[in-house]
């Protein structure tokens, strides 16, 4: 095969084949294999039965944990687990980023069968903790319970009736079409209001029409909804792809800019949409930066009581953040985004390809979120690389063009983790707001400053409440704001600092009054903090200030 995933995770019951393919797989593609019962075996040196009379399920599955986390910390490979390892939404998100997930299953006689087999064998006997007893009853009541799990994969074969050879093929026949169709989700963020797979790759936009396909098999029109900018770039070239597999093209165009966000606007979308005849069997596309993106994902969320949405992000800003995640909404006269909605896309489609037509000063802005999440990436769940590592280490105005998709992909999964446990900002998805405190009231502060901008700007400043209240001290400011200053940001502040402190107070986030302040620590990571004097965060304001009047002398 061409291309691989990074990772293949075979999943599904006892005896549906999981270790003997995925060792055939690893042979035939050159990987490593990893079974995670042999991992856990050697780990608690004991046989798994006999740990689960001793100790019990729980803590076999804690064990479980740590083991399918390891094993996909390792790089490329190919995993055979547990056949409960999938009761684990852990063990999901360690999976998910760049895996193709292979679900395995038979009829419960067939593994039944196969289990007792194998166990003969090998002279083990009846070792499996959870089939003791009538063991096809206890392989269908099992499979019963975990039915909605085992469904979750990208891709499920039927082994009954297969032979070893037979099965592999199928599996790889099957692996292939997914990589070959682009349709191997870097993320699946899976949340309680729904699912959204995220592709990033080059090439990501021309996989829509197929993706639309595969998400909702009756869709019958997409609306595609760009502003004039990016419509006269891009809008022909992708209601193209729509066309020519069938899928009509609907276009809308919105005013380009910040002006757009507003109720005014969201009703036109809707009344144009219904009078062209808009069903529930229709799919909503937002073409665009942050501004259409929020804009086009309110509407979706509205029209019709909710509508499919894709989103298609073409700036570096709304790659790395505003298209995940599922925040909509409308600026009102009384200040930016107060009304929106929680509204998940069920799909993002990330292509570097749209980086081309974007502006240099676009391009620096959306460095500032890369940034941030490298900053927050040891307060974040686990997994992948050390986004912070990998920015230091290369050139960032702009990225190098071979570190560009892996940049885009991590950046998504820390963000995406972060979603995942908290879609609704009730606790640790409040993090993702490093900077953006202070950045909304610089940036409301005559709108000088793009939002990037605003945003790095608002890190130097939590950077320097954190140094002033001691959690860190100043080689952790200069880091950052080497970083920024590296990414072409502005690291010196030009506004009136007293309408920032006033903006502050208008803030959306305060609760009882009070700001929620997002400040680095000393050992890397954010925290969380309340009751930071106003004085205290004037100071870090002017210190920034002064350093534009230190740069003039």
């Amino acid at each position: 095969m061409a291309d691989l995933p990074e990772r293949a995770v075979l999943i599904g019951p006892s005896g549906s084949g999981k270790s003997t393919i995925a060792k055939a797989l690893g042979k035939r593609w050159g990987r490593p294999v990893i079974d995670t019962d042999e991992e856990i075996t050697a780990k608690i040196g004991m046989p798994i039965h006999e740990f689960f009379a001793r100790f019990g399920e729980p803590a076999f599955r804690a064990i479980e944990r740590e083991v399918v986390d390891a094993a996909c910390r390792r790089g490329p490979a190919v995993i055979a687990t547990g056949g409960g390892a999938v009761l684990s939404e852990a063990n999901w998100a360690s999976w998910r980023p760049g895996s193709v997930v292979i679900g395995l299953t038979a009829q419960p006689a067939a593994l039944a069968a196969r289990v007792i087999a194998q166990s003969a064998a090998e002279g083990r006997g009846a070792e499996r903790p959870l089939l003791a007893g009538d063991a096809e009853s206890r392989i269908h009541e099992l499979m019963e319970r975990r039915r909605a799990l085992y469904a979750r994969a990208d891709v499920t074969i039927d082994t009954t009736g297969l032979d070893s050879t037979a099965a592999i093929d199928a599996v790889d026949h099957a692996v292939g079409a997914i990589v070959t169709a682009g349709g191997v989700p870097r993320v699946s963020l899976l949340t309680p209001s729904g699912r959204s797979d995220i592709f990033v790759s080059r090439g990501a936009s021309s996989m829509l029409a197929q993706t639309i396909a595969s998400r909702w098999p009756r869709a019958r029109r997409v609306w595609l909804i760009s502003d004039e900018n990016v419509a006269a770039c891009w809008s022909e070239q992708v209601a193209s792809v729509l066309n020519g597999a069938g899928l009509p093209a609907e276009t809308l165009v919105v005013p380009a800019g910040e002006s757009s966000k507003r109720m005014t606007e969201v009703e036109r979308l809707c009344g144009e949409m219904t009078s062209r005849g808009v069903t529930r069997r229709d799919v909503v596309l937002a073409l665009g930066g942050g501004v259409v993106g929020d804009l086009v994902g309110f509407v979706a969320s509205v029209c019709l009581r909710g509508l499919p949405l894709v989103q298609m992000p073409t700036s570096l800003l709304a790659m790395v953040d505003s298209s995940v995640g599922g925040k909509t909404g409308v600026n009102l006269p009384a200040g930016k985004n107060l009304a929106g909605a929680f509204y998940q896309p069920g799909a993002v489609l990330i292509d570097p390809l749209f980086l081309s037509s974007l502006p240099e000063s676009e391009y620096r802005s959306g460095m500032a979120e890369v940034i941030k999440h490298a900053l927050i990436q040891p307060s974040t769940p686990p997994g992948g690389f050390d986004l912070l590592e990998t920015l230091e280490t290369n050139a960032l105005d702009p990225l190098p063009d071979n570190q560009i998709v892996d940049v885009l992909a991590r950046n998504v999964a820390i963000k995406a983790s972060v979603v995942q446990e908290d879609e609704r900002e009730a606790g640790l998805r409040m993090i993702l707001n490093f900077g953006h405190t202070a950045g909304h009231a610089i940036e409301a502060e005559g709108y000088r400053y793009r939002h990037g901008e605003a945003v790095g700007l608002g890190l130097l400043t939590v950077y320097g409440i954190a140094e002033r209240l001691g959690r860190i001290d100043a080689s952790a400011v200069d880091r950052a704001r080497l970083l920024l200053e590296r990414a072409g940001l502005p690291i010196v502040l030009d506004v009136d600092i007293d309408q920032v402190i006033s903006n502050l107070s208008r803030d959306k986030k305060n609760v009882d009054g009070a700001l929620h302040w997002v400040l680095p620590k000393s050992e890397g990571g954010v925290a969380i903090e309340t009751g930071v004097s106003i004085d205290v965060v004037r100071g870090s304001l002017a210190q920034l200030s002064r350093a534009r009047n230190q740069r003039v002398l």
